[in-house]
């Protein structure tokens, strides 16, 4: 969906609707709804949004799919693209919160993924004390327990089980 700045009345605009997304872990489509108050100030546009949703994400420990509740709440002031074009100076702090606008458009849809997908875990979690999965037989260590020897030492290093003895012997 895109907006029309010119067509933003001086008293704003205030929009429930529905945009369809799709999060990194589960392909599928999901329609969000968003909640936006648009204002214009002369070429200036302020976007207040709110989305509540839930993700379906894949913990990173042990693979289960789980429901993330996302709860975003987002600030996006536009300028049109040419006002700002300039070569001579470094961005001010200010300015590096500025989004910009072209041909009197702004794309709706492109800002709520942008702060739904930042709102994502990097590493997400089906739970804080997720125990993962068994890295020899793979089972899910919060469903059940191995049977694997946990005594049992990586061959890359059995080198430094070595080791540990040689300075044992020497303390001795």
């Amino acid at each position: 969906m895109h907006i029309t700045v010119s067509n933003i009345p001086d008293s704003g605009l205030e929009e429930e609707l529905k945009i369809s997304v799709t999060f990194l872990d589960d392909m599928t489509e999901v329609n969000v709804p968003v909640s936006l108050k648009i204002f214009r100030v002369g070429d200036k546009v302020l976007i207040n949004g709110k989305v509540k949703t839930e993700a379906s994400l894949q913990c990173s420990r042990c693979l289960e799919n789980f429901s993330y509740p996302l709860d975003v709440k987002f600030e996006v002031e536009y300028v049109p693209l040419q006002e700002f074009i300039r070569t001579d100076e470094e961005l001010t702090r200010e300015e590096l919160d500025v989004s910009f606008y072209k041909n009197d458009q702004i794309d709706i849809e492109e800002i709520v993924r942008e702060h739904l997908l930042l709102a994502v875990p990097m590493k997400p979690l089906c739970k804080s004390d997720c125990r993962g999965i068994c890295p020899r037989c793979g089972i899910n260590l919060n469903a059940d327990s191995c049977k694997c020897n946990a005594k049992e030492i990586d061959p890359r290093l059995s080198a430094l089980k070595e080791f540990q003895r040689i300075l044992k012997d020497r303390k001795e």
